[in-house]
């Protein structure tokens, strides 16, 4: 016999976060920016050893407070913390590219913005011109 297909509704609305909808935007003018899957595993392994550098800094710190402990438990948090943005972010973007991005994140917008206006600037100062071609003596 056939199951029943379910008819539920999918949540195709943006958000913004404040309760407010976002505009709606063509995604053809995204950027498909796809992240490798060796940069993913590096980045997530990064995460891992980040993570035990937390974990066996709160060890030593509990043990006796001193500058090395207390430096794993910085440097453990911040690059923990900064890696799980960056991971984050590729989330955002692959969901963004594909369609199904639920809620907008200004933050991330603006680091999407700033890449794309770097990579744009970054592309004109690199091409030359046939006309603006040096000739070497």
């Amino acid at each position: 016999m056939l199951a029943a297909k379910d008819n539920r509704a999918i949540n195709t609305k943006v958000t913004t976060g404040d309760g407010t909808n976002a505009p709606e935007k063509d995604l053809s003018t995204v950027a498909s920016t796809k992240v490798k899957m060796p940069l993913k595993i590096a980045a997530f392994t990064m995460t891992v050893i980040t993570l035990s550098w937390f974990f066996e800094g709160w060890r030593e710190v509990q043990r006796e407070p001193g500058l090395v402990p207390i430096a794993y438990l910085f440097f453990g948090t911040t690059l923990t913390l900064g890696l799980l943005a960056v991971q984050g972010y590729w989330i955002y973007l692959e969901e963004k590219m594909s369609g199904k991005l639920i809620r907008k994140i200004k933050i991330y917008d603006k680091i999407e913005a700033k890449l794309q206006a770097a990579s744009v600037n970054s592309k004109n100062s690199n091409s030359t011109e046939p006309g603006d071609r040096k000739h070497r003596d």
